[in-house]
């Protein structure tokens, strides 16, 4: 995790949660991540493979150049990797944080870097059927806002164990170089039966 407003959320998220595997949705107050809120979006689990968006932050939606509301939030990635980035968002529907590294490619051709972080949590019934997430740019060009996002592709991901962030958090190890075995760069998705990462040989973004 490179990007201090995935550390930043990560921390928050895991300060509400206390000693359970996620906090509420009620529970997380705006007020409390201000700063974060243009990036951020807040999910529904529609179906096994369906997550929609409720809310998303301002330069999200500018971002894609359209509202994001009521979006399927894997049709954000490009064709060949939405059913991977599907798979890693039902890991997250699962109880399991995600932290994913994200080419993006705009409808003219052009490529920035951003870095995802996807964190379960509990709806009215408390059960597992929300998610908050954040998506941030590296370096982010001067063209977001002028030429859409065509879509993502995922060039690494990491599933956290929620027993190992109270320890994480406050050592401040940086995510990504706990467990390298987890890392899987390019051809990244998950097998939910299983609960471990796996590779897939068809994903990735094609010039």
């Amino acid at each position: 995790m490179r990007h201090v407003n995935s550390t930043s959320l990560l921390t928050y998220w895991n300060s509400r949660r206390g000693q359970r595997p996620y906090p509420l949705r009620n529970e997380i107050e705006p007020a409390d991540i201000a700063r974060l809120l243009p990036h951020i979006l807040i999910g529904e689990t529609v179906s096994d493979t369906v997550r929609r968006v409720r809310l998303a932050g301002t330069s999200l939606c500018a971002l894609a150049g359209k509202e994001l509301k009521g979006a399927e939030i894997s049709n954000l990635w490009l064709p060949d990797n939405r059913r991977n980035a599907s798979g890693i968002l039902g890991a997250v529907s699962d109880g399991l944080p995600a932290v994913l590294t994200m080419d993006g490619l705009s409808e003219s051709g052009r490529v920035l870097q951003a870095e995802a972080l996807f964190l379960p949590l509990g709806g009215p019934d408390g059960k597992c059927n929300r998610l908050l997430g954040i998506i941030s740019l590296f370096d982010p060009p001067y063209w977001v806002g002028h030429d859409s996002l065509a879509g993502f592709s995922t060039t690494g991901f990491r599933l956290i164990d929620p027993e190992e962030l109270n320890a994480l958090v406050a050592s401040k190890v940086n995510v990504a170089s706990m467990h390298p075995g987890l890392i899987y760069q390019h051809h990244a998705g998950y097998d939910r039966r299983n609960r471990t990462p796996f590779v897939v040989i068809d994903g990735g973004r094609k010039e």
